[in-house]
């Protein structure tokens, strides 16, 4: 493993993770997501219009993160030197199409969802059954079947075989941060059964847990991959561990808020 590979895969990781965090705030404080995608179609795409100059950025770099997920899932598995490990070798496999499904699901907002917003502010009242199909069809279809069900999927198998491919490489990342990965990655495919409605539907709060947790977890084997050319090969320094720790409970402070 070559040092400043490792080091370009973890400012890959840091890129990834702040692009995630600015989509994130953008939609949280200007259309009250993820609530507001479980209100009427009216006030969903009503909120989404006005707030456009927020709301349509925000989710194009939300579709840009699933292109440097795949970016990412590529260079961990040639980075780490992962081509013996058949659950990395796997893992590549669902990653991709993590990237892919996720990407899909979010792109429809700041092209779809824009022009249905705006027939539905400044068009003609008499058209709202057939924006209302559309919406729902799209809504449906491409967020709910693609962009959570699959992807979500996806997202837990890629997360639990990489984290488990982790488990081989204690001289990079530490045995502990290897297992948390598996834990939520088993997670994800609790928080998965949520799309099937009735009683799943309590488990809506695990989603953003999990996602949240799973970015202090990246941030961390970010640090372990700077770590790797040094005396803190294969540790975190307790700084380190500090700094994941406190992205985490800040980042569920900012959900919570």
């Amino acid at each position: 493993m070559k040092t400043k590979e490792l080091t370009i895969t973890a400012w890959v990781i840091i890129a990834h993770i702040l692009m995630m965090l600015v989509a994130g705030i953008l939609l949280i404080y200007t259309f009250d997501f993820p609530d507001i995608l479980r209100a009427p179609m009216e006030t969903t795409l009503e909120r989404f219009y006005h707030n456009r100059a927020f709301t349509v950025p925000a989710y194009y770099l939300f579709t840009l993160t699933g292109i440097s997920f795949m970016l990412l899932v590529l260079l961990l598995f040639k980075t780490l030197d992962l081509r013996d490990s058949t659950p990395a070798f796997t893992a590549i496999f669902f990653g991709v199409l993590f990237g892919l499904t996720s990407s899909l699901g979010f792109v429809r907002w700041p092209f779809l969802m824009r022009l249905l917003g705006e027939r539905l502010v400044e068009g003609n009242p008499a058209e709202l059954p057939i924006l209302r199909l559309v919406y729902d069809a799209f809504h449906t279809y491409a967020g709910v079947s693609v962009g959570e069900h699959f992807a979500f999927w996806f997202e837990f198998l890629w997360m639990f075989l990489f984290a488990t491919s982790l488990r081989a490489k204690p001289e990079v990342v530490p045995s502990y941060l290897a297992a948390t990965g598996q834990v939520l990655g088993m997670g994800m495919l609790v928080y998965s059964l949520e799309q099937f409605g009735g009683l799943f539907t309590v488990l809506g709060p695990l989603n953003m847990l999990v996602h949240t947790a799973q970015l202090a977890w990246l941030l961390a084997l970010a640090f372990c991959l700077f770590n790797a050319g040094g005396t803190l090969r294969g540790k975190l320094s307790p700084l380190q561990k500090g700094a994941a720790l406190c992205f985490f409970l800040i980042l569920i402070l900012i959900s919570l808020t």
